[in-house]
């Protein structure tokens, strides 16, 4: 199981190495475990030009253990000059794909939503599909830790004063959950690739 995943991780790399970047990306902060319920405020750094975002998140359970929604909702304040505030909102879905074992000791969630960002007659249109990859480990009390990667496909799309611009990009988080109490955490995150963030959030 772990070198298929390992193989697949590569073939995906490869093949997207040379596609270019898109405008308005930040971590998705999806840990590798499905939440019942959880609601995300997230400070992020959008990068360069494209400056800080404020991103609340809420994430409910379906019915299914395995199956889970997300709805994010927000706003970022470019660093250009004159350049007005950018709504954000997205919505998807998370699938609790394997939970750690003995055997196989990555939780895994699969993950897929539809982004939009708006303003400065800027629209940009984003379909990302990935793979949350993670393990828990307990530690003193209530205390946990769950570092976890994030690697995922994105189609997007920017429309600016009828042109409009496709491209498919690549993105891969690096983050951590720090749980504190059963009900409070703290995630950690940067992204890597096409795009370049950071957001920290609370939970």
């Amino acid at each position: 199981m772990l070198r298929r995943i390992a193989a697949l991780s590569a073939l995906v790399l490869a093949a997207a190495a040379p596609l270019q970047a898109q405008a308005y990306v930040y971590p998705a902060l999806q840990p590798s475990r499905i939440a019942e319920r959880e609601y995300n405020f997230a400070l992020a750094d959008m990068g360069d030009g494209f400056g800080t975002g404020l991103i609340f998140q809420w994430r409910e359970g379906l019915g299914n253990p395995k199956l889970q929604f997300t709805l994010d909702a927000g706003f970022a304040d470019p660093d250009a000059p004159n350049a007005d505030a950018r709504l954000l909102i997205g919505g998807g879905l998370a699938y609790q794909l394997t939970s750690a074992t003995t055997d196989m000791p990555f939780d895994i969630v699969l993950a897929g939503g539809l982004g939009l960002t708006t303003g400065d007659d800027l629209t940009t249109l984003r379909v990302p599909f990935g793979a949350a990859i993670g393990h828990r480990f307990p530690l003193e009390g209530d205390i946990a830790i769950t570092p976890f990667v994030h690697p995922r496909l994105s189609w997007d799309r920017a429309s600016f004063n009828g042109n409009s611009n496709s491209d498919t990009n690549l993105n891969v988080d690096i983050s951590a959950n720090f749980e504190f109490k059963p009900q409070m955490a703290i995630h950690m995150a940067t992204t890597l690739g096409n795009d370049d963030t950071m957001a920290l959030s609370f939970a």
